[in-house]
């Protein structure tokens, strides 16, 4: 066998600590917390706190949402959700649930199917027996991409198959391929959405009663049609309607459907999971997935404080949110809501919810210029 196709792929150390699955076992279940409430690696955390405040809360932040949620009672007092947000009440197959429907113009930029397709082939590591070193050396022997492979000696079979998946466009398949040799982060795997027309796309986000078991109160999704984006938000105006969110949303994915979120893949799918079967619902909503908070990280988390969205809204597009309630205090907000019936708290609920979907749109955009090049 000649001595070219020797493999630089990595092996595992020998001594390997029994420590050493307790950093990432923790980090299993820190990344199940909605993304607000991360505290990333290179953010400091300082301010005083006390025992029973929302985690990533200083007391200044906490005193300031409590201004606030006052202001908004005084405000919305004996006000009716209807008359303050265009929205409707929608009867439906599990009840009726609060409905706020808004057309805005805007534009998605993406990676057009055979630039994605180009950019994918050019990557020899996702061939077995293929690392950094065999790859500068199969690029400097004439082998460019995973086609020119198709030649090789040695790795002609592999390359075929890999050729032939690239070609399907199998997003969630060639997904996993770059996720198991690279990484779920790489820049690969977001180029994978360049199979998809913008209209497939469904940005979603949801907000809930806490981190586990809890109810979700408000569910908001997104959807381009030309260029125009939909957004539709179901809202709880008691527990009860809970199912009729939940129908609403999944009603929404279809056959091409492929999902848009912001750490949707540690917390909000499995949340919505959870919620589904709690109440014995059987749609189904596993769809290729790409989770905007792995990639921001990957190209944004050395340049800013850190990857929360508003951080990040901050940085990139100048976007300062007024009276925004923390997310962490969303709970607080709305069981005041429901104990007091006074509108006032959720009001900047619903519009957080908003901008999430919105800015989430454009971090998919400025991504895709990042990469592009």
């Amino acid at each position: 066998m000649p001595a070219e196709i020797e493999s630089d792929t990595n092996t595992c150390p020998q001594n390997k600590s029994p420590f050493s699955g307790i950093g990432k076992n923790f980090r299993s279940k820190i990344d199940t917390v909605k993304e607000y409430e991360l505290i990333e690696e290179n953010e400091e955390s300082s301010g005083n706190y006390f025992y029973g405040m929302p985690f990533g809360l200083n007391y200044i932040e906490y005193q300031k949402a409590q201004v606030l949620k006052k202001n908004l009672m005084d405000k919305y007092y004996g006000a009716e959700l209807s008359s303050v947000i265009d929205g409707h009440e929608y009867d439906g197959r599990y009840g009726s649930v609060f409905t706020i429907n808004q057309d805005i113009g805007s534009t998605l930029k993406k990676f057009p199917r055979e630039k994605a397709k180009e950019k994918i082939l050019s990557e020899l590591r996702l061939l077995y027996g293929i690392g950094d070193t065999k790859k500068k050396y199969l690029n400097s022997r004439g082998y460019k991409t995973i086609g020119d492979l198709v030649y090789h000696p040695y790795f002609s079979k592999e390359a075929k198959s890999c050729l032939d998946l690239i070609e399907s466009m199998d997003s969630k398949n060639i997904m996993n391929r770059i996720s198991y040799w690279l990484s779920q982060s790489d820049e690969l795997v977001y180029c994978c959405s360049g199979f998809h027309e913008k209209e497939d796309f469904l940005f979603f986000d949801i907000e809930t009663l806490g981190l586990f078991n809890r109810p979700i109160i408000l569910i908001g999704a997104a959807k381009f049609n030309g260029e125009t984006l939909t957004i539709n938000q179901y809202f709880l105006r008691d527990l009860s309607q809970e199912p009729a969110a939940l129908n609403e949303f999944t009603s929404l994915i279809g056959p091409k459907t492929v999902l848009v979120s912001y750490n949707g893949k540690s917390f909000d799918i499995p949340y919505i999971r959870e919620r589904l079967s709690y109440y014995g619902m059987g749609a189904s909503i596993e769809r290729p997935h790409f989770d905007m908070l792995h990639f921001s990280r990957r190209a944004w988390r050395k340049k800013y404080p850190n990857c929360r969205l508003v951080t990040l809204e901050k940085h990139l597009f100048g976007i300062e949110r007024n009276d925004d309630v923390p997310s962490a205090l969303v709970p607080e907000f709305y069981e005041t809501y429901l104990k007091t019936g006074n509108i006032g708290p959720i009001i900047p609920v619903i519009e957080h919810n908003r901008q999430d979907l919105i800015t989430l749109t454009k971090i998919f955009s400025r991504l895709y210029e990042e990469w592009e090049k």
